[in-house]
């Protein structure tokens, strides 16, 4: 059988392997979530399933915040000289995020309970690199200082 497209004629396969075609790249482009296995829908972590709780606080389980350690001091002087300048919500977030079953600042802010965890962890993300950063200047020019009043 063959079938007529704008005056040419397809062979049967052709048209078989082209549909075969779509059929696999419109499986290949649908999200994780939107696919079913077992004919059950997958759900995303971030799904969220009452007021402030996502999928993910369920699963997760392992981690609670008295596991985290707030405050303690480091042996490493760079590290005590940042987390100082942290208000207590951030140190909670920079310390949760140092936890190694949380990936993300998003997660870290939602364990150490901030409002808006996406938009804080972010905050406290460049707000420790902006701190790093300037520890890391001063402490070199001090010591430029130093080494060049000698």
């Amino acid at each position: 059988m063959s079938l007529c497209f704008a005056g040419e004629r397809l062979d049967k396969t052709v048209y078989s392997r082209i549909k075969t075609e779509a059929h696999t790249v419109h499986r290949q482009l649908v999200p994780l979530w939107r696919r079913r296995v077992r004919s059950t829908r997958i759900a995303l972590l971030e799904t969220p399933i009452g007021q402030n709780l996502t999928l993910l606080d369920l699963v997760v389980g392992d981690l609670r915040m008295d596991d985290l350690v707030f405050e303690s001091a480091f042996d490493d002087e760079r590290i005590n000289a940042v987390l100082a300048q942290l208000s207590l919500t951030e140190r909670r977030v920079a310390m949760a995020w140092a936890h190694p079953s949380i990936a993300t600042w998003t997660q870290a802010a939602r364990y150490a309970g901030t409002a808006d965890p996406e938009a804080f962890g972010d905050r406290v993300r460049r707000k420790l690199k902006r701190l790093g950063t300037r520890y890391t200047t001063r402490t070199r020019a001090a010591a430029t200082t130093r080494d060049g009043a000698r």
